[in-house]
């Protein structure tokens, strides 16, 4: 007999008692016992819409548990028994289903949609909540437990890295991952939802912490099978140079006699890295042949306009989705700016929808001709007291490419990896000189037009780099090269 209870006025349905929805329950655990008896005299349709049912049954299930367990730390009921229990304990105690462990998850569920549960029993949702979106998801049977329960866990990870006003769009963005269920998508979403909505500034930071604890560690033998393991460890500009110089090297090489290729794909790959090495090896300190990377960097039209933001690169080839690097990896601006003065790099600049405005042309490289005259001119890094060869160089652009920089003599220095760093980190600014370095003046004599005036000889004045190493001076020297 169905039960429908009516308000005191009549005029509408009210809530159900608690011995209504007991019985209820009881009827529905009832028609669960016999479902092994009568499932094998039924057709396709109604065993598939007996298991939706039941999918739905168990979330709602859920649902209920988790909005016990809110009423019931709220109400302080776990510690008024004869003896004193916590939340986990008495969840744990009282449901038959549940261990201290499993019953800890509808706790931290619990706690998290604390706001949904009370919102759902005094009326009509209020928004802007934090965490008000997931909790209605669970609540109403659409989010398992585990899929809320990982995607709070991500979004607290989250959060103190989010722009303020987006706190509350990314809960609504995690709410719907939790609605599919799948822990896979769940944490995948997050470098692209910290690329969208994380405060530049952190992302800066990010990358330098990263950096700061980029390790490889010595190999360990392994006695019994003769291998060595190694541990990496890498930001995500060297993960993306590494990915990028790999993926050419990792495809499948048909063998003598066009059979396929054996070799799994993590083995490629140790053989892509050995063959990098060993090319590395025999070029000795001669100029590298190619780009140390080739890259395609999205990047939103606004966060270029502000030089703020991310920059998503893919490893050219690849095929991979817009907006990632190989493995869905994003780059702060500064990083993508650093990378592209000894990158092959294609800019595909795009809209706030993603659609593409402006897909530029491949970075044009310093030639090998230019590096070896840079090595002969600079004679190996510029940065002061830096005593690194040519050979552990690269080519930079004192006015950056990104800002329009060409690439000739006249725009550029070398700089070993750690320095090329600094200087885009700090923004610094550099210039060619004939002017000697502090403290040498008085080794120098007069020169007019390069050329020494003195009686004793000619010879060429030395042009040289000169670094402002006052952060931001590049900054404040980019409108003076822009006018020219």
């Amino acid at each position: 007999m169905a039960i429908t209870p009516h308000d005191s006025t009549g005029t509408g349905p009210a809530r159900p008692s608690l011995a209504v929805v007991l019985a209820r329950v009881a009827e529905c655990r009832d028609a669960l016992a016999t479902v092994h008896e009568c499932v094998s005299l039924t057709g396709r349709d109604e065993v598939e819409e007996l298991l939706t049912e039941i999918g739905r049954l168990l979330l709602m299930g859920e649902a209920a548990e988790v909005a016990i367990a809110s009423d019931a730390m709220t109400r302080g009921l776990p510690g008024t028994g004869a003896v004193a229990l916590t939340p986990t304990d008495w969840v744990a105690a009282v449901s038959p289903r549940h261990t201290a462990r499993t019953a800890s998850t509808v706790v931290k569920v619990a706690e998290a949609v604390a706001p949904a549960t009370v919102t759902r029993t005094a009326g009509p949702l209020a928004a802007g909540q934090p965490g008000e979106a997931l909790g209605v998801a669970v609540l109403t049977g659409q989010a398992s437990v585990a899929a809320a329960t990982l995607a709070h866990a991500e979004m607290r990870r989250l959060t103190p890295d989010l722009q303020p006003d987006a706190v509350s769009t990314v809960w609504g963005v995690y709410a719907d991952y939790a609605c599919g269920g799948d822990p896979r998508e769940i944490r995948r979403i997050r470098p692209e939802l910290y690329a969208r909505f994380g405060r530049p500034d952190r992302l800066d930071d990010r990358d330098e912490r990263a950096r700061a604890h980029r390790a490889f560690s010595t190999g360990t033998p392994d006695p019994v099978d003769g291998l060595t393991e190694y541990r990496l460890r890498l930001d995500p500009a060297a993960a993306a140079i590494v990915e990028a110089a790999l993926d050419p090297l990792t495809k499948p090489v048909p063998g003598p006699d066009g059979e396929a290729d054996t070799r799994s794909y993590v083995t490629r790959r140790a053989d892509g890295l050995l063959d990098l090495v060993s090319r590395a090896v025999r070029a000795g300190d001669t100029v590298p042949a190619q780009p140390g990377t080739q890259l395609s960097v999205i990047v939103k039209l606004t966060d270029l306009q502000a030089a703020a933001g991310t920059g998503g690169g893919q490893a050219s080839g690849c095929g991979k989705a817009i907006g990632g690097v190989d493995a869905g990896r994003y780059l702060a601006l500064a990083t993508t700016r650093t990378l592209s003065c000894g990158a092959d790099i294609s800019p595909i600049v795009v809209d706030e929808a993603g659609n593409p405005v402006l897909i530029g042309r491949t970075k044009r490289l310093f030639t090998r001709a230019q590096i070896r005259a840079l090595h002969v001119r600079d004679g190996g890094c510029s940065y002061p007291r830096c005593s690194k060869p040519a050979g552990w160089t690269d080519a930079h652009h004192l006015k950056h490419w990104i800002d329009g920089g060409p690439t000739d003599l006249a725009n550029a220095a070398l700089l070993c990896s750690y320095h090329h760093h600094i200087v885009h980190t700090r923004r610094l600014a550099g210039h060619l000189t004939t002017k000697p370095p502090p403290g040498r003046e008085k080794d120098c004599v007069a020169t007019e037009n390069g050329v020494d005036t003195d009686d004793g000889g000619a010879h060429p004045t030395r042009v040289r780099v000169e670094w402002d190493l006052t952060p931001g001076s590049y900054d404040h020297a980019l409108p003076a090269h822009l006018t020219h």
